[in-house]
């Protein structure tokens, strides 16, 4: 049967488009979740696909997936791999449908600042290529070397400039995609509209669930001309955070609004920073077209954080992080086995986001035993007119010999850290979606009728369950 669908999928693509089972299976053998990378190096991987196909074009990827219905094979969406939640692995099978083949920038309308792009196009190479024009998209993911556009609204992600530009959700104003029997779907060009549902919204964040985006219409901006940092520490994390929430609920509006708990900004930014820091550190960066007013933002802001007991530090050490700022995700940075390692981003409101933090990162210490040597640094890494969200970063030097006993270990400091954050008031992501990795608690954070809703519209969309079954617990 095998060898027959890649006889089918090259009728479609062309034979140089199919990758035969045994070399799909080393290619794409995981994403950027621990627990699938540490499989594969266990020769475990989580991770089987039968085939993968690189379509060009739209139709292809809607004949593809009719040919799946037809079959009954399931179908993973794999932008660049570099989720950290679990969901590009096609842990049951079937196709890999890596959209990298669909790279064009369809149009650029530079009078409404609008762009049609395709969704397999990183989003460094897209970045690039605006800048070259004046313009920017905004969004700068910490993965956005490998992130695609496509795999940023389906996981729903953010980037560093989230607290101003907002995160993917608010940068894409129409999609194409395909339906889950094959169907070629283009929703209103605006999402600002009362013709009906917003069905553009129901597919950011769907991992995939729910169709396929091969194509986005976002929203640009203009390059900045100016860009100003301020950096500030403060004796207590309570005044940390109410500087954060003064600043956002004013109208204010940061594109970087980075706060350091005191062990954060000791280890992991001061050694980015080179600079030597031992209190809770909040990194801000505003930037615009007039210069005048970005200068007045940073000074109302600075002005906040001195009423709340902060002590203004160099902005030289901002302008080093903006340089820097994507060292954490390489070596050495970056943790590597035999390390457990993993990111807990839960978000809140401004009444529970100070609790949620102080329960999130007591269960995730508690949770492990000492031997482990356990660390982990927090940050508050997004913020919103309403809230903000923690970025709580575990990793345990090394864990359990054996793949299971890893896991085991793994899987108990999430469990941990979940229910202690939706204990709190969290909801159990902010821009890394749900993947394999937090599914578990689908059902914790809609309950009983929530979760009976969403299973109908996957029902209703996907009769056949082909497109990523299993994922977000559906």
């Amino acid at each position: 049967m095998v060898a027959d669908l890649e006889s089918q999928l090259a009728s479609i693509v062309g034979a140089a488009n199919v990758t035969a089972k045994e070399q799909a299976r080393t290619q794409y053998a995981n994403d950027q979740w621990w627990y699938a990378i540490a499989a594969t190096g266990a020769g475990q991987s989580i991770s089987c696909p039968d085939v993968a196909v690189r379509p060009s074009n739209t139709e292809q990827v809607a004949a593809i997936v009719r040919l799946a219905n037809e079959l009954r094979v399931p179908i993973t969406p794999w932008g660049g791999g570099s989720g950290v939640q679990g969901a590009a692995n096609a842990d049951q099978g079937g196709i890999v449908l890596d959209l990298r083949g669909m790279q064009a920038i369809r149009s650029i309308n530079e009078k409404s600042l609008t762009c049609v792009v395709e969704a397999g196009l990183s989003c460094r190479d897209f970045e690039a290529t605006l800048n070259e024009r004046g313009l920017s998209f905004t969004h700068y993911p910490a993965s956005a070397e490998w992130a695609t556009i496509g795999g940023s609204i389906a996981a729903r992600g953010s980037g560093v400039l989230s607290s101003k530009y907002g995160k993917i959700e608010e940068h894409v104003l129409s999609v194409e995609w395909v339906t889950p029997t094959g169907e070629i779907v283009n929703t209103p060009n605006v999402p600002r509209h009362a013709a009906g549902p917003e069905l553009t919204q129901l597919l950011v964040g769907s991992e995939g669930t729910l169709g396929i985006v091969t194509a986005a219409n976002v929203k640009l901006h203009l390059l900045p001309k100016h860009r100003v940092f301020t950096v500030f520490a403060f004796a207590s994390l309570s005044d940390g955070v109410e500087a954060g929430r003064r600043i956002m609920t004013t109208g204010l509006k940061p594109p970087v609004m980075r706060l350091y708990d005191q062990q954060a900004a000791s280890h992991s930014l001061a050694r980015a920073v080179e600079t030597p820091l031992d209190q809770t550190t909040l990194v801000m960066m505003f930037d615009g077209e007039y210069p005048e007013l970005v200068e007045l933002e940073a000074q109302i802001a600075a002005r906040v954080c001195r009423e709340l007991n902060g002590t203004e530090l160099p902005p030289s050490i901002g302008a080093l992080w903006w340089e820097r700022r994507y060292v954490f995700y390489y070596p050495p940075y970056s943790p590597e086995l035999p390390s457990i390692w993993g990111t807990v981003d839960v978000v809140a409101d401004f009444e529970h986001i100070e609790a949620v933090y102080h329960a999130t990162t007591k269960a995730i210490r508690d949770a492990c035993p000492p031997e482990y040597n356990l660390s982990l640094n927090t940050h508050f890494s997004h913020w919103y007119e309403w809230g903000s969200m923690i970025y709580a970063r575990m990793k345990i030097p090394t864990g359990p010999e054996r793949l299971e006993d890893a896991k085991a270990l793994h899987d108990k400091i999430f469990k941990a850290a979940i229910e202690a954050a939706l204990n709190a008031g969290a909801v159990i992501n902010d821009h890394h979606g749900v993947g394999m990795r937090l599914a578990p608690y689908m059902h914790a954070q809609y309950g009983d009728d929530g979760m009976a809703t969403i299973k109908r519209l996957k029902a209703a969309l996907d009769p056949n369950n082909i497109l990523c079954p299993g994922k977000l617990s559906l």
